[in-house]
Formats: structure tokens, C-alpha cells, sequence
């Protein structure tokens, strides 16, 4: 906006007016996609507005409205005053994490779809409890031990597929000093099979085995973690009823956060909104990047 309001000779306001003007009459003159599988999830946008609502469409990969806050009341005002009662009827499944409020919404106006709890929010849960016993071996070790455990946060939170063969070595010659972060590190790892599995059924003998490997390896923080599952069970292996596309949500959030860089913030979030849209539905950052490389 800068660059375009310098060589035109206009002010920064006008040039984003006008670019706002633009989006909103594309907005209203292209047909919106039907609403089936919807995301929702939250967004950081700052200390200032700190948390936003994002809801999102899974087939589409394009967000659908943003709202103030993480609260039942924001994801209530959506299906309010966003969706008719026959768009809420047609909503088959909702894919949300594991923060209560999102749920009793879903279940409050759209009761007919299925919740399906999303899998990088549980392996978040997973990485937690895995730290929690780095924490927990850091202060239980003697001084001469703790500089083993030190400064391998986030090589216990990458995944093996995702290590160099440098770092893999680090790993082992970790776990042959502390077998709690071994087997910390193996649980959250295994873990991952819970959405590999044939059907629903051999999930959920799959997520109970995993839960009985628990009961004889002192490891308080993934006890609570499986309570936490257990809790969740129906909601995890819903996915083998409806398969939703994971990987969607984060990804909206990533380009809403490479607006959010690039603008250096926006006041009005329906102009991030609307531009956010664009990007997905156009696909014109994916072009410009190939032009660039």
C-alpha cells in the first residue's frame, strides 16, 4: 500500500480504501462454497486483541469469519447471525480442539454433525507432557546430570521422521542416560498410529492398548494426558466417520499470520479477512511465489 500510494501520489488510506472496496465487491459478487466440514480454531493476533476466533471451511481451505475473543459466546454469534437453520442442518462435521466452549457451541446449534477433535491440537497435549518430564528430570537429576537434559526441549519435540542423522545420534545418546525421556519420547511418537488405523474399531483397541502401556512407567504427566483422551475418545475417533482434513486449519492460520506480518497488523479485521479469502480462493500468493523462485 505504501509503494503503490507513493508512486500514484495518493495517501496510505486511500490506497487501502480502495483496495478494500475491491475485495468487498468480489466478496458479494462470486458464489460462496456450501459450509460441510467447518474448522475452528483460535488466532493470536496481538496483547491488545489477543485471542480471535477463526472459522474456517475444510474443503475449501478458506476462512469464513473471524470473531473477537475465544469464548462459547463468539462461535454462538457465528451461527447466529452467519448461517441460516437450514446451513446449520447441513453442516456434517466440525473440527475443533479440545477447549470445551467450541464444542457446547457445535452441539447447541448444529447437534446433527460430528465433532471431530484435531489431531496436531492433541499432539500439542502430547509435546506438553513430553516437556513436562524433561522439566521433572532437569530438577531430579543431580547437578553433573542436568547438563544432559539441558537445552533438549526441542529436539524431544521434533519428530523422528523429521531429525538429521546428527540429531537422531543426540537423541539415543540421550535416551541411554534417562530412560523416562525414552520412554516419554516413544509415547508421544506412538502415538501418531492412532489416525493409521483400518476403521474405527481397531483405533479405539489401538488407543486403549496405548493407554495400558501407561500403568507401570511413573510418568504423572501422561496419566493426566490419558485422562484427557479418554475424556475426548468419541471426538477422536470420529475421524474414521467423517475424514476431515487436518492439516487446513493450521494452514489458514499461517496465512492469516503472513498477512498479519507483512500488513505490520491490521486495524479493521474485515479487511484481513476478505484478503485472506482472496488469497485462498485465487491462489494468487502460490503463483506469485513460483514467479519469484
Amino acid at each position: 500500500a505504501r509503494r503503490v500510494a507513493k508512486d500514484f501520489g495518493l495517501a496510505e488510506s486511500t490506497v487501502r480504501a480502495i483496495d478494500l472496496r475491491y475485495l468487498e465487491r468480489w466478496n458479494q459478487a462470486r458464489r460462496k462454497p456450501a459450509l460441510k466440514q467447518m474448522g475452528v480454531d483460535e488466532l493470536f493476533l496481538g496483547k491488545r486483541q489477543k485471542f480471535w476466533t477463526v472459522v474456517s471451511n475444510l474443503e475449501t481451505g478458506e476462512p469464513v469469519w473471524m470473531g473477537a475473543e475465544r469464548k462459547q459466546e463468539t462461535l454462538d454469534e457465528f451461527f447466529r447471525t452467519e448461517l441460516s437453520r437450514g446451513q446449520r442442518s447441513r453442516i456434517e462435521a466440525v473440527c475443533v480442539d479440545m477447549w470445551a466452549a467450541f464444542a457446547n457451541s457445535v452441539r447447541k446449534w448444529a447437534p446433527q454433525s460430528m465433532i471431530v477433535y484435531d489431531r496436531f491440537h492433541v499432539m500439542q497435549h502430547a509435546n506438553q507432557a513430553v516437556d513436562e518430564v524433561r522439566r521433572a528430570e532437569f530438577f531430579r537429576r543431580g547437578a553433573q546430570q542436568r547438563a544432559v537434559v539441558k537445552g533438549k526441549r526441542w529436539l524431544l519435540l521434533t519428530r523422528w521422521v523429521n531429525l538429521t542423522d546428527a540429531k537422531r545420534q543426540m537423541l539415543n545418546e540421550l535416551f541411554s542416560l534417562n530412560r523416562r525421556l525414552m520412554k516419554a519420547y516413544l509415547l508421544k511418537e506412538s502415538l501418531e498410529q492412532l489416525w493409521q488405523q483400518p476403521n474405527e474399531i481397531a483405533a479405539r483397541a489401538y488407543l486403549w492398548k496405548w493407554i495400558e502401556q501407561l500403568r507401570w512407567q511413573r510418568l504423572p504427566a501422561f496419566q493426566k494426558f490419558a485422562k484427557l483422551l479418554v475424556t475426548h475418545m468419541d471426538g477422536l475417533l470420529n475421524y474414521y466417520k467423517v475424514k476431515v482434513r487436518f492439516g487446513v486449519v493450521e494452514a489458514i492460520n499461517g496465512n492469516l499470520r503472513l498477512l498479519l506480518r507483512r500488513g505490520r497488523g491490521y486495524k479493521n479485521v474485515r479487511y484481513l479477512l476478505l484478503k485472506a479469502q482472496r488469497m485462498a480462493a485465487t491462489k494468487t500468493e502460490f503463483i506469485a511465489m513460483k514467479k519469484a523462485a
